[in-house]
C-alpha cells in the first residue's frame, strides 16, 4: 500500500502544446471542486471543461505515478475504458455516411461467422450492436481464459460469440453489452478492409484531427509508455497498483490525453467530422422492435452515449471503469458545456463530480 496525503497534492500546471503553462485556460472554481478528491479518492485526475468547442479549463491534478512523483498534465495518457465506445460508434456512423452499410444491415453480411448465430427470430443487425439490444452474451463472463483473459483478441472473441446462444432475441430488450461493441469494432474494421479498428479510427478520426497521442491498446505502435498514467485501486489515500491489459478493440482500451480530447470535442461541436444534422443522430435514442424507446431506469442510449435528462436539460454521457482507471464524459446537449474527467484510480465515482465541475464552470 502507498499512503498519499491529499494535502501534498497541489494543483499542477498544465503544459499545452504551443503555449506556456500560464496560457492554459484555468478556472479557480473548478480547482476548488476537484482538489478534495485528489490524493484521497484517486492519485491523479485530469479535467477538461469546454463550451461549444472552446476550452474553458484544462488541468492535471496529483500524480500519474506515485512512486516517481510524476504529475498529471494535459498530455498524460489515460485508458478511457468504456468511454471508448463512443468512438467506435462514431466510426460506424461515418461508414454509414459513406454508404458502406445501414443500421438494419445484418451483421453476418460483414462478419460471416455470425451467419449461423443461434436465434429463432431475426438476424442481429448493426443497430442492435450500437444500441445494446443484440442479445449477445458477455464475453467477460466466459469461463474460457482464451476468451476473457488478457491475451484474447477480437478474432478469438468473435469466433466464440458466434457459437453462443443469445441471451435474448435481438431487438427485444436493452442489455449493456461489451460483446456488442467488440463485435461492432470488428465489423467497422472489416467494412473498411482494415487490419484493426485502431487503423480505422486513426484514418477516419484521430489523424485528421491531429490527435497524435491517441491509440487503441497499449501494444499499439506509437503508444508512449513514459506518458501512461499508472493505474491504482484504493480509497482514503491508500493506493496500490492495479493494471490488467486487454487486446480487445471496440468496447474499450482507447488511450488518450486531455490535449487530444479537446480536439475531439471541438470536432463534435463544430461539425468537423459530421455535419450538424448527422451529428445530432449520434444522440438519438435507439428503439426496440416493438417501437418502444430504450429506457434503462429513465436513460436512453444513442451511438455510444447514454442519454439522460435532469434539471430540465438534456445530456449525453458515458462512464468508463476498468482496472486502474475511471473516466467520465458529459455533454450538455442544450448549453454546449462539456466536462471530461480522467482518473487513474479505479474506485472513484465521477458522475456526481462532473455535475459539480459543470456547476463551478458556469
Amino acid at each position: 500500500m502507498v499512503r498519499l496525503a491529499a494535502v501534498l497534492i497541489a494543483c499542477l500546471p498544465v503544459v499545452v502544446s504551443g503555449a506556456t503553462a500560464s496560457d492554459a485556460p484555468h478556472l479557480a472554481a473548478v480547482d476548488n471542486v476537484v482538489e478534495p478528491y485528489v490524493g484521497a479518492d484517486t492519485p491523479g485526475l485530469a479535467v477538461l471543461v469546454m463550451s461549444n468547442g472552446t476550452v474553458l479549463h484544462k488541468s492535471g491534478y496529483g500524480f500519474a505515478d506515485i512512486d516517481a512523483e510524476l504529475p498529471v498534465t494535459s498530455q498524460t495518457i489515460f485508458d478511457l475504458a468504456s468511454v471508448s465506445k463512443e468512438m467506435t460508434a462514431l466510426a460506424a456512423r461515418l461508414q454509414m455516411e459513406d454508404g458502406l452499410y445501414e443500421q438494419d444491415t445484418a451483421v453476418a453480411e460483414i462478419l460471416p461467422e455470425f451467419a449461423d448465430q443461434d436465434s429463432d427470430d431475426r438476424a442481429i443487425v448493426v443497430g442492435d450492436l450500437i444500441h445494446h439490444i443484440s442479445g449477445l452474451t458477455d464475453y467477460i463472463d466466459a469461463d474460457e481464459e482464451s476468451v476473457s483473459g488478457t491475451e484474447a483478441t477480437n478474432a478469438i472473441v468473435m469466433n466464440w460469440l458466434a457459437q453462443q446462444p443469445l441471451d435474448h432475441a435481438p431487438g427485444t430488450q436493452y442489455e449493456y453489452s461489451n460483446s456488442g461493441y467488440a463485435t461492432l469494432g470488428s465489423l467497422v474494421a472489416k467494412a473498411d478492409g482494415a487490419e484493426s479498428l485502431n487503423a480505422v479510427l486513426h484514418a477516419r478520426i484521430w489523424d485528421g484531427l491531429g490527435m497524435g497521442s491517441t491509440n487503441l491498446v497499449e501494444l499499439a505502435e506509437g503508444v508512449d509508455p513514459d506518458r501512461m498514467a499508472a493505474g491504482y485501486s484504493g480509497f482514503g489515500g491508500d493506493f496500490e497498483l492495479s493494471h490488467v491489459p486487454s487486446l480487445l478493440e471496440g468496447d474499450g482500451n482507447v488511450l488518450t490525453c486531455l490535449d487530444d480530447l479537446a480536439l475531439y470535442e471541438a470536432a463534435l461541436s463544430d461539425g468537423a467530422l459530421l455535419d450538424e444534422q448527422a451529428t445530432k443522430t449520434l444522440f438519438e435514442n435507439g428503439t426496440l422492435d416493438d417501437g418502444s424507446p430504450i429506457d434503462d431506469d429513465g436513460a436512453g442510449y444513442g451511438f455510444g452515449w447514454v442519454l439522460e435528462s435532469w434539471g430540465g436539460e438534456n445530456y449525453a454521457t458515458h462512464s468508463g471503469s476498468w482496472m486502474g482507471t475511471s473516466t467520465y464524459y458529459q455533454r450538455n446537449l442544450d448549453t454546449g458545456l462539456t466536462v471530461i474527467l480522467l482518473a487513474n484510480g479505479e474506485d472513484i465515482a465521477l458522475d456526481e463530480l462532473a455535475i459539480d465541475v459543470a456547476a463551478a464552470a458556469e
